[in-house]
């Protein structure tokens, strides 16, 4: 009977559901209990008891996520995505052709047609209420008898109750079908849908907002109807008592009907653009969250925080033109019963009809039933209005281009001894034969192939690993892969959650092959000096990883998957030199020796051992060959060599100056891995774990009731509360409380939001706090803020001022108490199960060429199936609750009703004016609706209230360090990955302030000197190259673009490469020409030749300059004046390069001989 389909037809989709979502290890703590909903008899379901144990247990204590019991099978994810996506593919066009035609079909989605799907999914209940809220009040018109009254309000209390609770059940199923198809899609887009119109900003709105709405308009979905109803009805007892001056008041109900359409229409407009305002400024906050440390280092952050607040004053500007002309529809419909009234008696007196009191009681009567519908109807409009803006954002998003599935022929293992087969290839990253990204691709792989990649930055070498997984749109030409793929990018995707999950990446834990990966990615030694092993929880992208470790575990990631195809961009360019050559000899030439493995790399040194090198330049392949026949075959990879050869000449020469040869050292190198790699790990983790354990803490949620404060606090914002006052007085007026309830809403707009974007916030906040977390923050919670919070605290005033007196007694039942308890946490188990929501998509959105490689897209959906469903629990009980609650009070107010009905009709005759009877008998039938109203209101408000709150984490410390950089003189960092190179330059930046000791540049101690003026005074060019919203620079690149300097860059700066993107930081920090620069593995992303064009120009450029350098390239340090060697947070070793190679013993020549001989060698 639920959800269309019988028992049957649902079962084996939940069973599926089931063992994936139990698969992925994405369950909390075992599956949660079975809902009492479901196996609920019918007096039990019909007066609300089962929900009794869920409140007796939260009236004890704080309730968590575990003590919520599972969903009604009808309600989950699993069970409502089939039927949903089969309806919408029906209604959009068929999707049962090819795959060719499928994103064809696809185009069709519209907002009416998301609309019928979504009610075909829900249908069950929407037919359900329909029936249920028959209007019962007017079959208690006339002399009719109290037991008439009574069982019609029994009758009305019960169906209300449980049309309520269908109505929020449809809701939560409707917001959970349209998550996990914007989801699904979210997975499938490609890449040009994703640059042109879909920032992440926008896919979160999405998710957060637009499906909330949709979710929330089951509230109003039959107003529709009813309200014409109620008024025909209305008009029809008024034709009985007043006769011909009826048609009066239909006249002046159709007037004010239609004076509110323009309105109506503008308000259509302004939700829309609103809506794309916000997408903005999601995007924007999105962006800085994700590159809070860049803006941090540079000291950009009032620039960018600046455009936020005006991206937000856009937002505003529209949200109060928003708010105005709901203002105006609200007025017109609030004064419309009296406009109605006066119309109606106006044209009595006109008619001469006799206006007697027992006509007029009865006419006022019929007014006030009139009047509630009409007062609702505002809300309606406004929310039928902001329903179509969403759904037709939803379905545009449904109808964006999909990544074509038939791009690469997927044969499978074993079937073809040819892995990988580009014929004729044409590629283009616009989709345009124009502007070709790759030209004539011919070569194939044979299994077991080793393939290597090199040439210039932004030669298309990305590119092309992208057009072997198929992400990359094919112009013309054809791409063959025999098996199974494996992919490694070059800017590590990881997910938060803890290194093992990363690793295993959904496969089955086997212990000896886990470990064999581990020993060839060496990260067994990492594992040991972190705190909770492999169990450690990881921030989100890696926060508390080294860039070193992050590759790692992305190549163990690939390792444990077992396919037969590795694709690897460029994993080495991110760890110290011992380590890429233990990578290189464990991974590539141990454990993938039977596999075909094709890897991009800048180090000349890994080339030798590939059985085919593809040159490539200018997005063509230049050269193809193995080394020696190609070496003297073609300019090209004569440059990237004679390069490489370049740089060791001049170690070469230092060694000789020295007297000394490079073997002599090469029997010490056992000695220098263990001596160096004790440490590789960020030190600021060590006090910081010592303290608290993990870097992401659970999400904290305030306990117990919200304190009056924290009311206070919102409605003091706006004029230090100077408004509040004549609010209530507002209120009282009536007339006048939603104009000025919505001028105070749009003044409040802007505060709070400027209170809570503080990019001030210290890095380890950034850290350790997701970016879900604070973009649920700056979307669903500001959207509470902006729009429902101040109508809310309206309702709240009014109604209180209605009931006063008769409710006060009533209202603070135990019963109440008791329910807020429960109602109080599910709410805000809601609010925290919702950042996991949007972290998750986030993530995948970013990871999702990742997920693709490896066929995984089934595997995140049911981990966002599970996440859906932890979010419409606490939803779903909260809805029992609320109904458990009135239905109880309805229960209690309408004995008192048929209380005083028998006490009203026993009265001696005369004592009591019958038409007062009667009109005092037409107020109370609302009284149970007002009460009720009254306290769901209340709790409401406590509830939204809930979202402003927040409290912070405390930041972490890091260890102490003594050093000195001569002024002037360049200086190189070298040392193990994580031996703390990047922490270090962190401490300068003061993006971690030291506790104990200082930092003096110049004497002058930089905690006693403002965040700004430091960062301002000094230059980085950081380990992770980004280019936010910012117009590109740099030559010979941008000279190829047609824009040249207005070439856009799209978030995250994606469509350049990341060679690309550390030409543009070098370019910014030339122009900067600050006295002290940092260099922080600039030159990693790009080739040999590149590299040494770049140290040129420093050289140049920053003569006079005090200059640190960390690199792994050996040969970006040896012109430096000074060496630090760190080891483990400790500098080891401080001298000359000439004096530290003198030195045979020293830690420094093992590194550089090490790094010869495996130049030489391999």
């Amino acid at each position: 009977m639920e959800g269309g389909g019988g028992p049957a037809a649902e079962e084996p989709l939940l069973n599926g559901a089931q063992h994936e979502a139990d698969d992925s290890n994405e369950t909390r703590s075992g599956s949660p209990e079975a809902s009492p909903f479901t196996g609920a008899g019918y007096l039990s379901a019909l007066s609300f008891s089962w929900m009794g144990p869920l409140l007796a247990v939260g009236h004890k204590k704080t309730l968590g996520l575990d003590d919520v019991p599972g969903l009604d099978p009808g309600d989950s994810v699993a069970a409502l995505l089939p039927t949903f996506k089969t309806n919408l593919e029906s209604l959009a066009g068929g999707n049962n052709t090819t795959s060719a035609s499928a994103s064809g079909a696809r185009k069709a989605v519209t907002a009416f047609k998301l609309t019928k799907a979504l009610v075909r999914t829900v249908w069950w209940h929407v037919a359900v209420t329909a029936t249920l809220n028959g209007d019962h009040r007017y079959a208690t018109r006339g002399q009719l008898l109290v037991v008439a009254f009574v069982v019609a309000k029994a009758f009305e209390c019960v169906s209300q109750r449980h049309w309520f609770f269908r109505l929020q059940q449809a809701g939560i199923r409707a917001r959970a079908a349209l998550v996990a198809v914007v989801y699904q899609k979210g997975l499938a887009l490609s890449s040009r849908s994703r640059q042109s119109r879909t920032s992440g900003g926008e896919m979160i709105n999405i998710i957060s907002v637009d499906a909330d709405r949709v979710g929330l308009f089951s509230w109003y979905m039959h107003d529709l109807w009813l309200v014409p109803l109620q008024v025909g009805m209305a008009l029809f007892i008024l034709y009985s008592t007043l006769g011909l001056a009826s048609l009066a008041a239909l006249a002046a109900t159709v007037v004010v009907m239609l004076a509110n359409v323009p309105p109506g229409q503008m308000q259509e407009k302004f939700q829309q653009k609103l809506m794309d305002c916000k997408d903005v400024r999601m995007k924007a906050t999105s962006e800085i969250l994700r590159n809070m440390r860049i803006l941090k280092l540079q000291g950009w952050e009032m620039k960018f925080l600046s455009k936020i607040i005006d991206l937000r004053k856009t937002e505003t500007n529209w949200l109060k033109k928003y708010l105005y002309t709901s203002t105006m529809v609200t007025f017109v419909f609030w004064g419309a019963p009296t406009f109605v009234a006066v119309v109606t008696f106006g044209a009595c007196m006109l008619m001469g009809i006799p206006l007697e009191s027992g006509k007029v009681l009865s006419a006022l009567a019929t007014f006030r039933v009139l009047q509630e519908p009409i007062y609702n109807l505002p809300d309606t409009i406004s929310m039928v209005i902001q329903t179509k803006v969403s759904l037709d954002r939803i379905a545009s998003f449904l109808c964006l281009e999909e990544l074509p599935t038939d791009a690469v022929q997927r044969l499978p293992s074993g079937s073809s001894d040819v892995a990988i087969e580009v014929t004729n290839g044409n590629f283009s990253w616009e989709a345009s034969p124009e502007e070709l990204t790759l030209k004539d691709l011919n070569f194939q792989a044979r299994k077991g192939m080793r393939v290597a990649v090199c040439g210039t930055v932004g030669s298309g070498k990305s590119s092309l690993l992208s057009s072997i997984l198929g992400e990359i749109p094919k112009v013309s030409g054809e791409v063959k892969t025999c098996g199974t793929t494996a992919y490694v990018s070059q800017s590590a995707w990881i997910q938060s959650g803890k290194i093992q999950d990363n690793i295993l990446f959904g496969k089955e834990m086997d212990n000896e092959k886990y470990k064999r990966v581990l020993e060839s990615c060496s990260l067994k030694k990492d594992l040991e000096i972190l705190p909770f092993g492999d169990q450690t929880v990881i921030g989100e992208r890696g926060i508390n990883l080294s860039g070193g470790q992050k590759q790692r575990i992305q190549i163990a990631r690939a390792l444990y998957q077992e396919a037969d195809i590795y694709l690897f961009d460029d994993p080495f360019s991110a760890v110290d030199a011992h380590t890429g050559s233990h990578l290189f000899k464990e991974c590539l030439l141990g454990a993938l020796a039977s596999k075909t493995v094709v890897y991009v790399t800048h180090q000349i040194e890994f080339l030798p051992a590939a059985d085919l090198i593809l040159v490539m330049k200018d997005g063509r392949l230049a050269q193809a060959g193995k080394y020696n026949e190609i070496l003297g075959s073609g300019e090209e990879f004569m440059e990237l060599v004679g390069a490489h050869k370049d740089a060791l000449t001049a170690l070469d020469a230092m060694d000789v100056a020295n007297g000394g040869d490079v073997a002599s050292a090469s029997n010490d190198t056992s000695k220098l891995s263990k001596s160096l790699s004790s440490a590789e790990k960020k030190d600021e983790q060590d006090e910081k774990n010592a303290q608290s354990g993990q870097l992401v803490q659970e999400e904290e949620r305030e306990k117990g009731r919200v304190g009056f404060w924290v009311y206070w606090k919102y409605l003091t914002l706006a004029y230090k509360g100077a408004l509040v006052p004549f609010v209530l007085l507002a209120q009282i007026l009536f007339q006048v409380l939603q104009i000025a309830s919505n001028y105070w809403m749009a003044w409040l707009g802007l505060l709070p939001y400027r209170r809570m974007l503080s990019l001030q916030a210290p890095m380890s906040f950034f850290d350790s706090t997701p970016s879900g977390r604070i973009l649920n923050r700056a979307s669903t919670d500001q959207s509470e803020v902006d729009t429902s919070i101040a109508s809310q605290m309206g309702s709240v005033a009014f109604a209180i001022i209605q009931l006063i007196g008769i409710i006060a007694v009533m209202s603070q039942v135990a019963w109440q108490r008791y329910y807020i308890d429960t109602a109080r946490e599910l709410q805000r188990l809601v609010g925290v199960c919702k950042a996991p929501i949007i972290q998750h998509f986030a993530e995948s959105i970013t990871g999702s060429t990742t997920i693709r490689s490896f066929g995984k897209e089934n595997q995140f959906l049911s981990s966002n199936s599970h996440l859906m469903d932890a979010y419409s629990r606490p939803k779903f009980y909260n809805a029992g609750a609320m109904e458990w609650l009135c239905f109880r009070l309805d229960v209690l107010s309408s004995l008192t009703f048929a209380f005083s009905l028998v006490f009203l009709i026993n009265l001696p005759p005369g004592l009591i004016d019958p038409g007062i009877a009667g009109l005092a008998v037409t107020y109370g039938l609302n009284l149970n609706m007002l009460q009720a109203w009254v306290v769901w209101s209340m709790c409401t408000l406590e509830n939204k209230i809930i979202s402003v709150k927040y409290a912070p984490q405390l930041p972490f410390v890091l260890k102490g360090l003594t050093v000195t950089f001569p002024g002037g003189l360049k200086t190189g960092i070298v040392g193990r990955t994580g031996s703390g190179k990047s922490t270090l330059i962190q401490a300068l930046f003061r993006i971690v302030d030291p506790t104990i000791g200082s930092i003096l540049i110049d004497g002058v101690d930089i905690c006693t000197i403002g965040l700004h003026d430091l960062r301002f005074r000094l230059s980085i060019i950081p380990q992770e190259p980004t280019m936010p919203w910012t117009a590109a620079s740099w030559g010979d690149e941008v000279r190829k673009k047609e824009l040249k300097l207005d070439s856009p860059v799209i978030e995250n700066g994606d469509n350049w490469s990341v060679g690309q993107r550390q030409l543009v930081c070098l370019g910014r920090v030339i122009l900067k020409r600050s006295k002290i620069l940092v260099l922080d593995e600039a030159t990693a992303s790009v080739d040999t030749a590149t590299d040494n064009l770049i140290q040129k120009t420093l050289r140049q450029q920053f003569s006079e300059a005090t200059v640190i350098t960390i690199a792994h390239r050996i040969t970006s340090v040896l012109d430096s004046d000074m060496v630090l060697l760190l080891d483990n947070g400790v500098a080891v070793e401080r001298n000359t390069p000439s004096k530290l190679l003198e030195d045979k013993s020293s830690l420094f020549s093992k590194l550089v001989a090490e790094y010869t001989m495996r130049s030489t060698h391999t």
